[in-house]
C-alpha cells in the first residue's frame, strides 16, 4: 500500500492518524474505525527501527483487528522485509504474522499477536522440536529459490568488523578464562571475515530468517498451534543450516546441547524432502551446521558492544557467551570452514 495523494505518509509513530491507517487496512475494516491510540505499555527493543502497537476503536464493537503493529525501519535495506513477507505469503507460509500493508520506505503494518502469543524465557525440548519443524519447512520450501534476496557480501564483512572492533576486547577480557584456546578461533574469524561472509552466500542456499532467537519466536498461549516467527528484516538467501545452527547454539544450555544435539540434527534432516537429501548428504549438512556456528560467535561478541549496553544484562551476556564458547570448543566451526574451503568455492 503506497502513499495516498491526499494523506501524508507518517515518518514516525507520532504522525500515525486514523485517516492514514484507513488507507492501509481493508476497506470493510477501515470504514468502521472511529479512533486509534498508541499502547504506551508496548515498547519492545527495536535496534533496527521503531515498533508501535496501535489500538483501534470501531463504531461497532468487537471488530477485528483490535490492534496492529506498525514498524518504522532503519535497517540498511528497509524494503527487503516487505519483499520477504510477500514471498512467504505467496508460498502459503502460516507461521508469520499477517501483513496488512507496506508504506514509505519499507515500513509495515502487521497483525498484532501480543494478546494470543508470548515470548518464552526458556525452551523445553518439545518447543525446540517445534522450532526445528518450522525451520525444516521453511528451508524445504525455498531450497535453491533464486527469488530470495541475496545479501551483498559487504553486509557481513562490515558487521563482523564493526562489532568486533566495538565488542571484542570487552568480550575477551570478561570471558578470557572460559575462552582459553578458543580466543584464536574468534580472532581468526575477525581476520578472515571476507571468507566467513562468502561462505554464508555459498550454495546450496535457501531462505534464512537471519535472527532466530527467543525474542523473535512467539508461542501460542493455548499451546495448540505452531510458534510464529517475526522480524524478518535480516532474512535472505544463505546456506541451509544458518538459522538452525544459530538457534540451537543459543537456545540450548550447554548441557542440553551436548545431550540432545545429535538427535535433534538427525530429526531435522529427516524432515527434509528427498529432493534435498538426495543432493545434500547428511555429512555435508553437519559440516555446514558446524561452520554456521560462526554466526553465534558474532552474536556473542556483539552483545558486549555499545548497542546492547543499556538493555542486555551481564548475566544474560555471560549465559550466551558460555553457550557459544562451549559450542566453538565442541563443534569447531573454524575447522569446518577450513575443511569446506578444500572443495567448495567461496
Amino acid at each position: 500500500m503506497e502513499k495516498s495523494k491526499n494523506i501524508e505518509t507518517p515518518q514516525s509513530p507520532s504522525e500515525i492518524t486514523v485517516e492514514w491507517l484507513k488507507t492501509i487496512l481493508p476497506q470493510k475494516i477501515s470504514n468502521e474505525i472511529i479512533s486509534i491510540e498508541a499502547d504506551e505499555k508496548f515498547r519492545p527493543n527495536g535496534h533496527l527501527g521503531k515498533i508501535e502497537k496501535i489500538n483501534i476503536n470501531y463504531a461497532v464493537q468487537n471488530q477485528n483487528p483490535g490492534s496492529v503493529i506498525i514498524k518504522f525501519q532503519k535497517c540498511s535495506n528497509p524494503k527487503k522485509e516487505a519483499e520477504i513477507y510477500q514471498l512467504l505469503e505467496n508460498a502459503g507460509v502460516s507461521y508469520i504474522p499477517h501483513l496488512y500493508g507496506k508504506f514509505g520506505e519499507g515500513n509495515l503494518v502487521l497483525e498484532d499477536l501480543s494478546s494470543t502469543h508470548s515470548v518464552q524465557e526458556t525452551f523445553t525440548i518439545d518447543q525446540i522440536r517445534q522450532v526445528l519443524s518450522l525451520l525444516a519447512d521453511l528451508d524445504s520450501r525455498f531450497w535453491g529459490d533464486s527469488k530470495i534476496p541475496k545479501d551483498n557480501l559487504s553486509h557481513f564483512v562490515n558487521s563482523i568488523n564493526i562489532n568486533f572492533e566495538k565488542g571484542w576486547n570487552k568480550f575477551k577480557n570478561r570471558c578470557e578464562k572460559e575462552l582459553g584456546g578458543e580466543i584464536a578461533d574468534f580472532e581468526w574469524m575477525w581476520k578472515n571475515r571476507e571468507i566467513i561472509s562468502s561462505y554464508y552466500n555459498s550454495s546450496p542456499t535457501t531462505m534464512c530468517h537471519g535472527d532466530v532467537n527467543r525474542s523473535n519466536l512467539l508461542f501460542p498461549n493455548d499451546k495448540k498451534n505452531k510458534p510464529i516467527l517475526i522480524d524478518w528484516q535480516l532474512s535472505g538467501q544463505k546456506v541451509l543450516p544458518f538459522d538452525l545452527s544459530y538457534f540451537l547454539v543459543k537456545a540450548l544450555t550447554v548441557e542440553q546441547r551436548r545431550e540432545y544435539e545429535e538427535n535433534l540434527l538427525e530429526e531435522y534432516y529427516n524432515l527434509l524432502p528427498e529432493k534435498i537429501k538426495s543432493n545434500y548428504s547428511y555429512s555435508d549438512f553437519i559440516l555446514d551446521y558446524r561452520a554456521c556456528a560462526t554466526r553465534s560467535m558474532l552474536s556473542a561478541v556483539t552483545k558486549f558492544g555499545p548497542i546492547f549496553e543499556n538493555d542486555f544484562s551481564n548475566e544474560a551476556a555471560d549465559n550466551l557467551s558460555k553457550r557459544v564458547i562451549e559450542a566453538v570448543r565442541d563443534i569447531k566451526p573454524i575447522e569446518a570452514i577450513q575443511e569446506l574451503r578444500k572443495y567448495k568455492k567461496f
